[in-house]
């Protein structure tokens, strides 16, 4: 096995001495933290208030998001009417939280609706017939996927052949031909005004349910936002701007008045609710909700979100924890063999051109799919480079992306496909993506994957400085 990689320390320019002066008066801090602080574009009071006081107040006006003003329309009429509507959701957490949320809102006004996540193993990712299928069954005329959707053009122009409408809540970058739904909400649409591009799923939807309620004058979307700082936490997008409020409302929501789903969590672990911060969230409650949608039906996990007693979560808590197990195990098992095939394919071709390749992008037929995303996160933990891990599903090589900092995954994909036959289909966004690719053409997509990382690599700022992580110092303190 290769030896740990070698990191590169950098500190960030020294922050301008005036407006650190000027900082440090104005909210009666050292001038070393007030340089930190100038260095993370914290120029004012109003700024530093902002990132230390957490107020809902700071939350965006959600009318000013693309497409909201048909969103919510379409959602009054549906609560007006007691209309059922389907409520579909990706298999992880910020899918199955954003499902949980929307669910629970509606039941709380009487509401009926169905939810529907996708079999990992017989639907894939994102939107799939067989849910579309499902509310045709029953007579259901809107659909709302949460955390999915964007891409989804032909299972959108298929549910509005059957009369549904379709409204989008997804945060993933938009193809160039979007969706034909009823509504589409997502922030990195073109020509979308909304000022904060970093929402997960669930809190675009949440998003849409803030703008209900201010139509509506009512006030329970507050008590919705620990399903979002879940969601936001478990799906590593940044904890900036409003992710930082959501977070910090959400968790003080869990720690004084926890659902039975988040008690029954901490209660089953070696934490404490007093200790919850973005970590435990990514670490133990993530990995638990995501564990059934990785091995088998993520419906349980919605089911567990949005128990309505302690005893009913404690009886789920005990699937999570036994297929969270089963994760582990398998996990463990495929990392090794992942480890292994790299080390094996750079012996290989050590002689070759591909000795110089930028990204790892390994195939197993019998590699579990449920894991796929986790071992490619861990081969960038070990190895630095841009990993895609596949195996192989219903005859195609199936997988999943994760990248390294300042290196657009989607981007490099999406030129991949454009150059070559291979890519079935893909999303996702900057640092992750889901992907299909044509299994006799692997090797052909390995190559022109790489061959395209290395140009967009070279091609940047730092060039091939880019494989080395970095470690970012905010400032050198004189602790003399």
């Amino acid at each position: 096995m290769s030896s740990a990689i070698k990191k590169k320390w950098t500190i960030s320019d020294a922050a301008d001495e005036q407006k650190v002066k000027v900082l440090s008066q104005e909210i009666n801090v050292p001038a070393s933290l007030a340089g930190i602080l100038v260095a993370r574009n914290i120029h004012t009071r109003a700024d530093a208030k902002k990132f230390f006081v957490h107020d809902l107040k700071n939350l965006y006006d959600p009318f000013i998001m693309k497409g909201m003003d048909k969103a919510y329309e379409r959602i009054i009429e549906v609560i007006k009417n007691k209309e059922k509507i389907l409520i579909f959701g990706d298999y992880d957490v910020d899918g199955t939280s954003g499902v949980s949320m929307f669910h629970t809102f509606l039941r709380d006004l009487g509401v009926p609706n169905e939810v529907f996540i996708p079999d990992r193993f017989t639907d894939g990712y994102g939107l799939s017939c067989t849910g579309i299928d499902r509310a045709n069954e029953l007579g259901i005329k809107l659909i709302v996927a949460i955390d999915c959707g964007i891409t989804a053009v032909d299972k959108v122009e298929y549910a509005a052949s059957l009369g549904i409408d379709m409204i989008i809540c997804d945060h993933h970058q938009p193809p160039e031909v979007l969706p034909n739904a009823y509504a589409i909400l997502d922030a990195l649409q073109p020509d979308c005004p909304y000022p904060f591009k970093s929402l997960c799923g669930t809190g675009v939807a949440f998003k849409l349910v803030q703008a209900v309620c201010k139509k509506l004058e009512l006030d329970n979307w507050q008590g919705l936002i620990d399903y979002v700082a879940v969601a936001t936490a478990a799906d590593m997008v940044p904890v900036i701007d409003e992710n930082r409020t959501l977070i910090s409302y959400g968790f003080r929501q869990i720690l004084n008045h926890p659902r039975p789903c988040f008690a029954t969590i901490f209660k089953n672990s070696s934490l404490k609710l007093e200790h919850i911060t973005t970590s435990n969230v990514v670490f133990t409650i993530g990995p638990r909700i995501n564990a059934v949608g990785r091995l088998g039906d993520a419906t349980r996990a919605v089911k567990f979100l949005t128990s309505r007693t302690v005893e009913e979560a404690d009886e789920l808590m005990s699937v999570l924890e036994k297929e969270n197990s089963n994760r582990k195990k398998i996990d463990s098992e495929i990392y090794l063999q992942a480890q292994n095939s790299y080390e094996s394919y750079k012996t290989e071709v050590i002689n070759s051109d591909a000795r110089d390749d930028v990204a790892i992008v390994l195939h197993n037929p019998e590699w579990h799919p449920g894991v796929l995303g986790i071992i490619a996160s861990r081969m960038v933990e070990k190895y630095y480079r841009p990993s895609i891990i596949l195996t192989t599903f219903n005859g195609y090589a199936k997988g999943s992306a994760r990248s390294i900092n300042n290196f657009n995954i989607y981007e490099a994909i999406k030129r991949t496909s454009e150059e070559c036959g291979a890519v079935v289909q893909f999303g996702g966004h900057f640092h992750a993506a889901g992907i299909e690719i044509e299994v006799e053409k692997v090797e052909e997509f390995r190559s022109t994957f790489n061959r395209i990382a290395k140009s967009i690599i070279n091609d940047s700022a730092g060039g091939r400085e880019l494989l080395i992580p970095e470690i970012k110092v905010d400032a050198e303190i004189d602790v003399a």
